[in-house]
């Protein structure tokens, strides 16, 4: 496997290589299917997106902390004005008759004395009819007992939680575009391989005819020999199919246009590689995507649990707002009018609504520990799977060699007894099948061997 570094190198060439030699053909090796699967739009971008959103999640809890800024404008027609009803008094001058207080009569008037003549009254509209009125507020958040640090940490906490996702998204990416790239290679080696053995037993079969036509053979291995050949060209086509089905799944997952010329670089060659399986499961449990994901949300449900705990504590505020409008209060025109408020919110009761969100949050606590202890178990298990699984495929590769050797000693071995008339064509048939099966279950035993291996670089997170 390449070094992080040199795969961007291997995908440009992998894409530009085949333009500058003049030609359209796309080379591909298993590590250059695995960067054009990862470059691949379709491959990875879901949970890239939700990496995105995650990101701004955090950012959207950062601005709990810092003041809420708002502005508003407002125009109000009144279809009717309230009015006050003021009443005053007329001032005026009177003059008064004097009289005698023995005999009653009139002996003059007085001078003019100052008198309310009567009452006025006026009427005082309480506004305007039209209203303008352009406001700004500020409110700051001045203590809740660690809500929103702690609601800061979890958004924090879910960023990474996602960014574990996509390495996960990638993982998983990688590991599919290998088994992609080796059973289309494998396909590929295998219809090869067929007609190479449907090449040998046409020659076969018109070596029975000639024995045939010089007395030294049956018509019935002549006949034995065609039917032979005809099954293994079915298999032949069968198999051509299944290298075409394989090379379109690879195009698929490369996104590479259909058409386009692949042409698959690879040889299936035998690995001796070991492994230790206590430092396999030490990264595994450190370097898991899942695991770490899960241990993250772990740490957001105990968050969650001390959010929950301050929910019927009281919280403290201040407030700002600055009003310019026309009128302001019950002068016309255009005026300014601001105030300050500080105050403290304190649920005193809420019907145990919050205690019931703490018992919920505990307990979502308490399902997350155990759910990480039980994937930490199963990546234990699954390390030790994977790694048996390659161990298996590595004995058996070694098997296989042995017998494709034999097998083909066998079949040398047979021409020579059939052409010297010392073998039927039926035990030479068996051979030559022998022969066959031995290759295919060779290529069969290198292939998942290399998909065995990128499975367990996945279970222990290096991949």
């Amino acid at each position: 496997m390449l070094p992080p570094r040199i795969r961007p190198l291997l995908l440009a060439l992998a894409v530009s290589g085949p333009v500058l030699a003049g030609t359209d053909t796309l080379r591909l090796d298993a590590d250059a299917a695995v960067e054009l699967a990862l470059h691949n739009p379709n491959s990875v971008e879901l949970a890239r997106q939700q990496l995105i959103e995650a990101a701004a999640g955090r950012g959207a809890a950062f601005g709990s902390f810092l003041p809420q800024v708002s502005a508003t404008g407002s125009y109000t027609r009144l279809g009717r004005v309230n009015e006050f009803a003021m009443g005053f008094p007329i001032p005026g001058k009177a003059q008064f008759p004097v009289y005698d207080p023995y005999t009653g009569e009139l002996i003059g008037l007085t001078d003019s004395i100052p008198i309310i003549m009567g009452y006025g009254y006026e009427t005082l509209a309480l506004g305007g009819r039209d209203n303008y009125a352009l406001r700004g507020s500020v409110t700051q958040t001045l203590f809740t007992w660690g809500k929103l640090v702690n609601a800061y940490r979890i958004a924090d906490l879910s960023l990474d939680l996602q960014a574990e996702a996509v390495r996960q998204s990638r993982a998983q990416t990688r590991v599919q575009a290998t088994e992609t790239f080796y059973q289309a290679l494998l396909a590929q080696r295998m219809a090869g391989l067929m007609r190479e053995s449907y090449a040998q037993l046409r020659r076969h079969v018109a070596r029975a005819q000639s024995l045939y036509d010089n007395g030294l053979a049956t018509r019935l291995d002549v006949m034995r020999a065609s039917v032979g050949l005809t099954n293994m060209e079915a298999q032949v086509s069968q198999l051509e199919n299944a290298e075409g089905l394989a090379l379109a799944a690879l195009r698929n997952l490369t996104g590479t246009p259909e058409d386009r010329p692949v042409v698959l670089e690879g040889e299936l060659a035998p690995e001796n590689l070991s492994f230790d399986l206590g430092e396999l499961v030490d990264s595994a449990l450190a370097r898991r995507p899942e695991v770490r994901q899960l241990r993250q949300t772990a740490r957001m449900a105990g968050l969650g649990v001390n959010i929950a705990r301050t929910a019927n504590l009281p919280t403290a505020f201040a407030a700002f707002n600055y009003t310019y409008g026309n009128p302001v209060g019950f002068s016309a025109g255009w005026g300014s009018d601001w105030n300050v408020t500080a105050g403290v919110s304190w649920p005193i009761f809420t019907g145990g609504a919050n205690l019931a969100r703490l018992k919920q949050a505990r307990a979502r606590l308490r399902q997350a520990e155990v759910g990480v202890r039980m994937l930490e178990d199963g990546v234990r298990l699954e390390v030790r799977a994977q790694l048996a699984a390659l161990n298996q495929e590595q004995k058996n590769s070694t098997y296989q060699a042995k017998n494709v050797e034999l097998a083909r000693e066998a079949l040398n071995l047979a021409e020579q007894r059939y052409q010297n008339g010392l073998l039927t064509n039926l035990e030479f048939l068996d051979t030559q099948l022998a022969l066959t099966q031995s290759r295919v279950l060779y290529l069969s035993s290198l292939a998942n061997y290399q998909i065995a291996r990128a499975r367990l670089l996945r279970a222990v997170g290096q991949f």
